[in-house]
């Protein structure tokens, strides 16, 4: 596995518990507000990989990212 993939998909778990992070803070002030945020932290990092994935495959002619061990 590449060592750019492994840093790119820490990171965005990392985004994804920061936000998660902020979202518990908020549910102290607004429940329903701290409910968007949290799903915002599942939702947001995921897309941002799978787009990632998509334009890496139109980097690489149509060919998708391809794990080899």
């Amino acid at each position: 596995m590449k060592l750019w993939l492994a840093v790119y998909l820490i990171s965005l778990c990392l985004l994804a518990l920061g936000i998660g992070f902020y979202a518990t803070k908020l549910y102290e002030k607004n429940i329903s507000l701290g409910f968007i945020t949290t799903l915002l932290a599942i939702i947001f990092p995921f897309s941002i990989f799978i787009f990632s994935v998509y334009l890496y495959g139109l980097y690489n002619h149509g060919h998708p990212l391809q794990f080899r061990w």
